[in-house]
């Protein structure tokens, strides 16, 4: 680093560099998939997945599904509910991947209709009611430290953005019939975590990346006006903010956050 008279040259020339040390690999990532699985397809890859994974090396665990969380909601009476998390918006990615819990946000006047119907539903679970989350966690089914693992949040609209998503951003997939996120709603919500101070920085990495794929995957369908209104309520000056977030998503440049 010494040789260099600034960070911008040294790393200047460190992409240099490594654009011989890897020359033979350019182009390797325009083979991968570039255009959105569909939510059918995505939570189907997903959910097999994690199921896969549950049999054969967490037998003890509970199966839980996006299909089993939304079916004992709906059998509940909840009505105002939108799967969220990777589950509300693995179709807008190019590949699906999977995830070990579900995610609902559900109206705040139907969080104990909500919660009461889960833990009837799931009497072995531990739920631990957080501001902003009913938590319920696996007993059966620990990280390596003995904690259980979450298997199902319900998540409560307590943010100004995530209410208006709620109320206009959702949309019903016609082949599985899951209320989901719009893709602006999904872009936002990745957003509003990328550039939380509450938020771990090695899942920042994760949202950032998401929210690159999902903006180049579903270009041509986003509405700009609307994922810019949408995000102006995350704090004020958001707006602004995710006009240089989607300029630099498009144009595959890095995030200032």
């Amino acid at each position: 680093m010494t040789q260099y008279q600034s960070r911008a040259e040294f790393l200047a020339a460190r992409d240099a560099a490594m654009a011989k040390v890897t020359a033979g690999y350019k182009g390797v990532d325009a083979t991968d998939p570039q255009t959105p699985s569909g939510h059918a397809e995505g939570i189907r890859t997903s959910t097999w997945l994690t199921s896969d994974y549950r049999k054969n090396y967490r037998s003890d665990a509970l199966d839980i599904t996006p299909d089993d969380v939304v079916g004992c909601l709906v059998d509940a009476g909840v009505e105002q509910w939108v799967l969220m998390g990777l589950h509300g918006y693995v179709g807008y990615l190019p590949m699906p991947r999977a995830t070990q819990d579900v995610d609902v946000m559900v109206a705040i006047h139907e969080k104990d209709k909500a919660i009461a119907a889960v833990s009837a539903r799931w009497a072995s679970l531990i739920v631990s009611e957080l501001s902003v989350v009913a938590r319920f966690k696996d007993p059966a089914d620990c990280f390596s430290d003995g904690r259980p693992k979450p298997v199902i949040d319900i998540m409560l609209p307590v943010e100004p953005f995530y209410q208006t998503i709620l109320a206009k951003h959702v949309r019903v997939d016609e082949v599985t019939g899951h209320r989901l996120p719009t893709v602006e709603a999904a872009i936002v919500s990745k957003y509003a975590a990328m550039i939380s101070p509450n938020r771990e920085i090695s899942k920042k990495g994760f949202d950032g990346g998401d929210l690159r794929r999902i903006v180049k995957a579903n270009l041509d369908s986003i509405n700009q006006d609307a994922l810019f209104a949408l995000a102006a309520e995350v704090w004020d000056g958001a707006d602004a903010d995710m006009k240089d977030i989607f300029h630099r998503a498009v144009n595959d440049l890095p995030f200032e956050v």
